[in-house]
């Protein structure tokens, strides 16, 4: 810990807000997880390549954290560092397309298309987290994948080297992208992303963002702690995750404080102090129950984070 200590001293020249055994409970939206042995607030591209270079010289391991959404952190929290992006937000036209920072939130970069009169983003409305989180998960939204807008991004290694890549549509799946594991991308950092534009009617596409983000409200996204969806859909399986667990009854079934929502069988929820192994726990039947069923494997949508636990 003296090391981190002495590490987050020398990151805190810049003003950088570094802090030690951070809960990141405090920045995830489940509201869980145990403490990050050293967190990172940048506020500008120079500080995030700063902080990157100490930590790949100190040999120390980073996670990078924007919204907190679809991550569960173990209850053991994250060794090494955590980044949080959320301070690089800026978005700025540049010719026939839009380039923007990796930490701007979905709904402030949507809300940037409507003010402009382009489309694109207004199917994403509602939905938590950044711009960064949603192109390492490949967020899909209404049968829109984010990377159909992509054009290309600038990305980070250790070496602190920033280059830009053109965007290769045969990287990406279903829920999946070329930044997480195995991809040709990973263990490079996204700084920012060029998003194709193109003209709407600002009438038609605030209609739209209203109405995604009242389904959201309707579906309970948002009355309790969670990461929204906790399985990928598959179509193998002939109906939505969602119905499937229903089916079973296991609607509102709970482990501590972390209960499969009354009203929506692949919504999760954080009823007010559930831990990780509440939530993995209540995951692990869900699949179970399924498998037993139906004879095929629930596969979640959530990223499980940190030092492993039970």
């Amino acid at each position: 810990m003296e090391t981190l200590r002495q590490i987050a001293q020398k990151i805190n020249i810049a003003g950088t807000t570094t802090i030690l055994a951070e809960p990141m409970s405090h920045h995830t939206t489940f509201r869980i997880g145990g403490p990050a042995d050293l967190y990172i607030a940048v506020r500008t591209q120079s500080e995030f390549r700063r902080a990157v270079a100490i930590l790949a010289a100190e040999g120390i391991p980073v996670f990078i954290v924007g919204g907190g959404a679809n991550l569960l952190v173990s209850d053991k929290g994250i060794r090494g560092a955590v980044i949080d992006t959320n301070g690089l937000a800026e978005a700025w036209p540049s010719g026939l397309s839009m380039v923007v920072q990796a930490g701007i939130r979905i709904d402030r970069l949507a809300e940037e298309y409507l003010a402009r009169g382009m489309e694109g983003m207004e199917n994403f409305y509602g939905m938590p987290g950044t711009l960064g989180g949603a192109l390492f998960m490949n967020a899909r939204c209404y049968e829109k994948d984010i990377s159909e807008i992509v054009e290309g991004f600038t990305l980070l290694d250790v070496g602190d080297r920033l280059e830009y890549f053109v965007n290769d549509a045969s990287l990406w799946a279903y829920k999946s992208s070329p930044f997480q594991k195995g991809g040709r991308y990973a263990g490079r950092y996204i700084v920012s992303v060029r998003l194709k534009v193109s003209p709407g009617k600002p009438e038609a596409l605030a209609s739209i963002m209203r109405a995604r983000r009242m389904d959201r409200v309707a579906k309970g996204h948002y009355r309790f702690p969670s990461a929204g969806s906790m399985f990928r859909n598959n179509r193998n399986f002939g109906k939505p995750t969602g119905v499937i667990i229903d089916s079973l009854g296991l609607r509102g079934m709970r482990m501590g404080d972390a209960q499969i929502a009354p009203w929506h069988g692949n919504i999760f929820i954080n009823r007010g102090t559930a831990s990780a192994n509440d939530m993995l726990r209540l995951i692990a039947l869900a699949q179970e129950r399924v498998k037993s069923a139906y004879g095929f494997q629930l596969e979640p949508e959530v990223l499980f984070v940190g030092e492993p636990q039970e």
